[in-house]
């Protein structure tokens, strides 16, 4: 097996003085227990634990908290992380709607139906003043986009991002009629919104104005259209749900095309999809120096190390770092196939029965050292991630969730 080079990281016995700060540096290096004692002792002794204090210092407070909800969430501490989101949503400052989102997060993952997540959050979020907005937002988050839609619509005036919000939650409730209805009575420019931002802006919601046609009206869309236009079209029908319409801009205009189909696919979550269509191709374009094909391996290699075949998966990341070299994210996707087959290797070794503890302590030792390591290239975020409701775009892999 190939040598991995022992990652050096300070020492433990020297982190910051300052708590949260503490809490942070031991995250960093993947001592995740530590870090979430840390941030519990922040959360405690901050000074509006124990009066009000002054406004300033709300959001160091709120923040905490988050973090230590967060991590508890990670942890699998669920009556923690819920804690910790109540706390920050109950001061009703700059945090709040992260704690909503995230606690609706926490509760999808968990197996919660989306009526039911509705009915909790609208319970802890009753006091907030804009209490409906945040709701849809939260829910807008998860993927819950009916119930999404209907807090939206609750609302006197909408925001630009409430509008957009709002169009594409119709459209992903197959509320189509309504979607080009609420297009075409417009929205003001928001705040701060410059020119080019606004042109952009108009722009996108005219092409998903005409994909709302083309789906309602059983239309074709435009045989004018570049390649980058049409690679345009199809990310955003992508994000829309509309794969048809993706496929129908994509699928028959060459290969590069076909590649960025794919990669478009895997990167808003339809990750089986995605890869039904890698398994279709007769081979992967290494040789192919393209954007899209560069793309098409690493989501081959990443699926790949999703599925525990490290092995392969580091030969397709060692390709791609061959003839890119400055793709760091293969680096990384490389080094941590090294890693996981220690981790592997080692844990094989543990398990049979030594007749030294000196042994058993040793590879204990090394087994922690390759986890932090691993923690380091992982926090690099070489991996592609998706959100909430991003995970929900595949329906074979809901094991997957946010809190694995």
């Amino acid at each position: 097996m190939r040598h991995i080079p022992f990652i050096e990281t300070e020492p433990i016995t020297s982190p910051p003085s300052t708590i949260y700060e503490r809490g942070k540096w031991y995250e960093r290096r993947g001592y995740l227990e530590e870090a979430l004692v840390s941030f519990r002792e922040a959360a405690l002794s901050s000074p509006l634990n124990r009066d009000q204090g002054a406004q300033t210092e709300w959001k160091d407070s709120d923040l905490i908290w988050l973090e230590y909800g967060l991590l508890s969430m990670r942890l699998r501490s669920f009556q923690d992380a819920e804690n910790a989101f109540r706390t920050v949503l109950s001061k009703k400052g700059a945090y709040a709607q992260e704690a909503l989102n995230q606690w609706a997060a926490l509760l999808h993952a968990q197996g919660t139906a989306d009526p039911d997540i509705y009915a909790s959050l609208a319970r802890e979020a009753g006091g907030c003043t804009n209490s409906e907005a945040m709701l849809g937002k939260a829910l807008y988050y998860i993927g819950s986009y009916s119930i999404a839609a209907e807090c939206l619509s609750r609302l006197d005036r909408l925001t630009h991002e409430q509008w957009h919000m709002y169009i594409c939650s119709l459209i992903r409730s197959d509320r189509i009629p309504e979607a080009l209805q609420l297009m075409n009575q417009g929205n003001q420019a928001g705040h701060g919104e410059g020119l080019n931002e606004l042109t952009d802006r108009k722009s996108k919601h005219r092409i998903i104005q005409l994909l709302c046609e083309r789906k309602l009206k059983r239309t074709q869309l435009e045989a004018s259209l570049s390649l980058t236009e049409r690679i345009e079209w199809a990310d955003i029908a992508v994000s829309l749900g509309m794969i048809d319409a993706a496929e129908e801009l994509l699928a028959e205009y060459g290969d590069h095309a076909y590649y960025a189909l794919i990669c478009l696919l895997y990167q808003e979550g339809y990750k089986s999809l995605a890869a039904a269509k890698i398994h279709a191709l007769e081979e992967l374009p290494l040789q192919d120096p393209g954007l899209y094909s560069t793309d098409l391996i690493f989501v081959a290699a990443e699926r790949l190390y999703d599925q525990g075949s490290y092995e392969e998966s580091a030969k397709l990341f060692a390709q791609l770092r061959s003839h890119r070299p400055s793709y760091t994210a293969a680096r990384f996707g490389e080094a941590a196939c090294y890693l996981q087959s220690t981790l592997i290797s080692l844990s094989g070794r543990l398990e049979r029965v030594y007749a030294s503890a000196e042994a058993r302590t040793e590879i204990e030792a090394y087994l922690g050292k390759i986890n932090a390591a691993l923690h380091v290239v992982e926090s690099t975020g070489w991996h592609t991630s998706w959100s909430p409701a991003q995970q929900r775009n595949d329906p074979f892999e809901t094991e997957r969730s946010l809190v694995n």
